[in-house]
């Protein structure tokens, strides 16, 4: 009998390996364009421009403090192995059928 995975089981399944990986989670209504804390102007824009500064800003700093810090190697291969986890198990599933997604629509201001 086949497993039934939703979209959203697949979301909540990448949200909790990306957490566990170091990366921070942040509901999209928390930072939205009409919310009290707007990271982006319209609900349109893909990049957070300010976020991928700093970003930039901290792999520059980074880079010129050393290369070879263990705390800098040990978050770095963290998110390379879930990456590939991610490429290894759950894409080679969705590419050949095995995991069927359904889109369901959602209300308005949900």
């Amino acid at each position: 009998m086949p497993i039934k995975i939703t979209e959203q089981a697949i979301e909540e399944f990448t949200i909790e390996l990306l957490e566990k990986s170091g990366y921070q989670y942040i509901y999209a209504q928390d930072i939205a364009p009409d919310s009290d804390t707007p990271e982006r102007a319209r609900f349109g824009d893909v990049l957070l421009l300010e976020r991928l500064r700093k970003a930039v800003g901290r792999i520059t700093q980074n880079k010129a403090k050393t290369i070879d810090t263990k705390d800098d190697q040990g978050i770095n291969s963290k998110q390379i192995r879930t990456l590939e986890k991610l490429r290894d198990t759950l894409l080679p599933k969705l590419i050949s059928g095995e995991v069927r997604v359904k889109l369901e629509q959602q209300e308005a201001g949900t």
